[in-house]
């Protein structure tokens, strides 16, 4: 309930930003410097009287989750103002997988066979999409949405790597870092009225209140149970678009798309399996 309530508030994200009438930059840094105090109050909520303790066990593991989340912030709002929304919800959609292959290099833990081949499928997926991209000019943007998702597949490596810490604080501080590297080249004066409505909605609610949700799931939860579940932003996230904003995906971001969701449901799907034998094992 906590992974899938974040992930659906998550996918209400793209309506706002395709609505709201400011450069990339002006947009990130409006959204970072909001959902950054945000994180932190729902920090606060979760943690209650032990939040103080949190703070001073996160050390190198919460320096590393407010890099990537960070790097992952300026990659996302360069990836979705640059290329349709399915496209760049499409290339986080592979964050589990990069996840898995960082786990087998940073953690040395052993990749399972299934996951190889999940990748393998998410390759050629991806090459169509990329290639799509290609022929409609977006294919930066949706070069940037894939480089999101490696940052985000290390937040999740490095979260699970930790479990008894709530490295909330550490996203909030990411968040911070991703609107103050925005500040330089952000216009606030460019937002109107609507602009600044929409834009308190996205980075004091939408954003913080779904990624506190979001990093905190896989404390408790397989990592595959979580990956499952982030395929309904990518789906969720398109349509919303299409339905408010009469956004349509291309062709080659449907084709490439139906054949990633197939792949990663199939690969969770197996992974979920196969916790549950050894458990019973």
């Amino acid at each position: 309930m906590i992974t899938s309530t974040g992930v659906i508030i998550l996918s209400v994200q793209g309506v706002p930003i395709r609505l709201i009438e400011v450069d990339a930059w002006t947009l990130l840094f409006a959204r970072g410097v909001l959902s950054a105090p945000g994180l932190f109050v729902f920090f606060l909520v979760m943690e209650r009287s032990g939040w103080r303790g949190q703070l001073r066990a996160m050390g190198l593991a919460g320096v590393m989750a407010a890099l990537l989340f960070a790097l992952d912030n300026v990659m996302f709002i360069y990836s979705i103002t640059h290329t349709s929304v399915a496209n760049t919800l499409l290339m986080i959609s592979l964050s589990p997988l990069f996840a898995g292959l960082l786990t087998r290099v940073v953690l040395r833990q052993e990749v399972p066979r299934r996951t190889w081949l999940a990748i393998g499928g998410a390759t050629v997926a991806t090459l169509v999409i990329l290639l799509g991209s290609l022929v409609t000019g977006d294919l930066i943007g949706t070069l940037a949405g894939l480089v999101a998702a490696i940052a985000i597949g290390g937040t999740l490596v490095v979260v699970r790597s930790r479990p008894s810490l709530n490295l909330v604080p550490a996203v909030a501080i990411g968040a911070g870092l991703g609107g103050l590297i925005g500040l330089p080249a952000a216009s606030p004066a460019s937002a109107g009225l609507r602009d600044w409505v929409l834009l308190v909605l996205l980075g004091l609610l939408i954003v913080p209140v779904a990624f506190g949700l979001i990093t905190t799931g896989p404390r408790y939860i397989p990592a595959a149970e979580v990956a499952l579940l982030l395929l309904l932003q990518t789906v969720l996230g398109a349509f919303w678009v299409w339905i408010v904003v009469g956004e349509a995906p291309h062709g080659a971001t449907l084709v490439g798309g139906l054949m990633l969701i197939v792949v990663l449901a199939t690969h969770s799907v197996a992974t979920l399996k196969s916790l549950e034998r050894d458990q019973h094992e």
